[in-house]
């Protein structure tokens, strides 16, 4: 067991020495990169149950200052409802990315961001107009331009699409609803660890 273990460290600092140092390592300033990932979203809304879906997002990536980074994903699949009409994982995605191992070989980052049906609705003003991320990633270069990339997120979803009360509604003698004790789910009610993204992706930096 000794053995094989330290065949296995000599082999990954070999590998490591000889990694060529990609345009988006810790010395550069500035650098733009464009990628795919795909993954799965597993999510449990509060009415019960559990939801996976498959998540494809097409991602550009802009590095700042070798440590402060920006992300734009755009899901190919398209978003989908579950539950009481609550969405996870949005159409767009907006992430502000904190790096804090960068090197030559790999970097790991953490992020943080929101998400919303239309690009119009990023910007709004309204908090429940959008769904929420955190969580981090590593990059590992593979290239002179080349990246590959994994990433975890928590999710927390868009809480205007959700139409339910968390208590029971109760109906009058002439049959109509009283709701008066509806209370709507709000964003800290869908904060779990139950509800995250795992994504694999490859980018190509210039």
């Amino acid at each position: 067991m000794k053995y094989i273990t330290t065949t296995i460290m000599a082999t990954l600092v070999v590998l490591m020495a000889h990694q060529p140092v990609a345009h988006a390592d810790n010395t550069s300033l500035l650098t733009l990169g464009f990628g795919q990932t795909v993954g799965i979203a597993h999510v449990m809304p509060v009415n019960g149950g559990s939801n996976n879906s498959v998540v494809s997002e097409l991602n550009v990536r802009l590095k700042m200052l070798t440590v402060l980074g920006f992300d734009f994903n755009y899901n190919v699949v398209g978003e989908q409802s579950v539950g009481n009409g609550e969405i996870y994982a949005s159409n767009y995605r907006m992430s502000a990315l904190l790096y804090l191992v960068p090197t030559d070989v790999m970097s790991l980052y953490v992020a943080a961001g929101a998400g919303a049906s239309e690009v119009s609705d990023l910007t709004s003003s309204e908090m429940n107009d959008k769904s929420y991320h955190g969580g981090g990633g590593l990059e590992l270069y593979v290239g002179d331009h080349m990246a590959l990339s994994t990433e975890f997120l928590m999710l927390v979803p868009e809480v205007s699409r959700i139409v339910v009360s968390k208590q029971p509604l109760s109906v009058d003698e002439s049959g109509q609803v009283d709701w008066s004790s509806a209370d709507s789910p709000g964003v800290s009610d869908y904060v779990s660890s139950d509800n995250f993204q795992v994504t694999f992706g490859l980018k190509y930096y210039f």
